[in-house]
């Protein structure tokens, strides 16, 4: 039975202070231990203090996931106290702007075992050559087309929900801070007035950051890819 698995890098993490990097990756850490809460059978890890891999019981709740850490680290704020004082201005808008690479895979698991901290498998695999096609960190010149990546031994698929993806990314490269946070408790399930209410910000202003950022559109897609027999 075929799983899911989501590899991510945190794009142009160097550039942020130890202290904020720690502060992001105490979020990651958070959130990836509440997976296990809300998806059974899930759970994932931090490693090499910028990469991130999910185990994903369901490959329908995979894309969902992705976005939800898409957002988490697209939300979170970077201010002058958060970046080095050598930081490269263009390196940190490269954080500000993209956040982080995510890849998810849809094929077999040999070992999938949260006690030993072990994943060992065809999907593994493939989400993680998918971001290492993406290494940027040793280039002088870096140029980001895309953060977000699907792949599976279905090639038809694959092309299919890459393309899906594409549209996904051009949402992202665009969205602010705030409007990564109401999308990030819309992907949760919160209505309108539940972010308010966590955000101290007026429904309509709820309302106006969904819209702007195309949350109606986002939600049409994961309905759709939540019915896929993978």
């Amino acid at each position: 039975m075929n799983k899911a698995t989501i590899s991510a890098d945190i794009v142009s993490s160097t550039e942020l202070t130890p202290c904020a990097l720690s502060q992001l990756q105490s979020e990651i850490k958070t959130f990836v231990k509440q997976l296990g809460n809300e998806y059974k059978g899930t759970w994932g890890r931090l490693s090499k203090g910028d990469s991130v891999e999910i185990y994903i019981d369901r490959p329908q709740d995979s894309l969902r996931i992705a976005l939800l850490l898409k957002t988490l680290i697209k939300k979170f704020k970077v201010d002058t106290e958060c970046a080095g004082q050598k930081a490269d201005r263009k390196r940190l808008n490269m954080f500000k702007t993209y956040g982080v690479r995510v890849a998810i895979a849809v094929g077999e698991m040999r070992v999938a075992n949260k006690q030993t901290n072990m994943l060992d498998g065809e999907a593994i695999y493939a989400s993680g050559r998918a971001i290492e096609r993406q290494n940027t960190s040793n280039k002088s010149k870096i140029v980001i087309k895309n953060t977000l990546f699907f792949e599976s031994s279905d090639t038809k698929l694959s092309q299919q929900i890459n393309a899906y993806m594409g549209l996904l990314d051009v949402l992202f490269k665009r969205a602010t801070e705030r409007q990564c946070e109401v999308i990030y408790y819309r992907l949760l399930g919160n209505n309108e007035n539940e972010i308010s209410e966590k955000l101290g910000i007026k429904q309509s202003a709820v309302n106006q950051h969904s819209t702007l950022f195309g949350w109606n559109a986002v939600e049409q897609l994961l309905k759709y890819y939540e019915q896929i027999n993978f």
